[in-house]
């Protein structure tokens, strides 16, 4: 089965916020729910670079959300693994929220519903990129359609500030270059 990923890399991103911004309007999205967050982090490396890790739904390979609802409101696309919502399904239980391991998923109080980042599967539909890869002005946010994880060469589950839920393995992956730099280690 073919799945799309998000490929970062923190040693490239500048923390710019263009990528937060391009999901946001996408999505027209309230600046209080994001679905994709720019987290700072502090150096690690003993120098004064300041990391950034760019994160959003990660649309699991075992995507707990979608177990958990009750009226299939959230599913996986069979063509490319992203995990969507379908608000009209959706009843505002949020057991989706609470299952998921990266508080990917916001609550809409307004319309009573969730929402999450889908990947933009409507620009992907139409051969165009994410809007938050669009805009990544330093390139750092890269999407991939694999057939295969292990065709993500150079590239690790972990890094600084994201631990993986091995139950629920996320559909990122980041540049290892940092990991190899700080002396850390990726898949085991």
């Amino acid at each position: 089965m073919k799945q799309r990923f998000f490929i970062f890399d923190p040693t490239s991103c500048f923390g710019c916020l263009g990528c937060v911004a391009a999901c946001a309007a996408a999505n027209q999205t309230p600046p209080d729910r994001p679905f994709r967050s720019l987290l700072k982090l502090p150096p690690k490396d003993g120098k004064s670079n300041t990391l950034y890790l760019s994160l959003s739904c990660n649309h699991c390979g075992n995507a707990p959300c979608v177990r958990a609802c009750p009226t299939e409101a959230l599913a996986r696309r069979s063509i490319d693994g992203v995990i969507w919502h379908r608000p009209e399904r959706c009843i505002g239980c949020q057991y989706c929220q609470m299952a998921c391991p990266y508080d990917a998923i916001r609550w809409d109080s307004i319309h009573r519903t969730i929402g999450k980042c889908q990947f933009c599967y409507e620009r992907l539909d139409a051969d165009q990129e994410p809007a938050c890869v669009a805009t990544c002005f330093s390139g750092a946010l890269k999407q991939q359609l694999v057939d295969d994880a292990e065709t993500l060469i150079d590239a690790d589950t972990r890094t600084v500030g994201f631990e993986p839920d091995l139950d629920s393995p996320p559909s990122i992956r980041f540049v290892c270059r940092l990991n190899k730099r700080l002396g850390q280690q990726g898949d085991p």
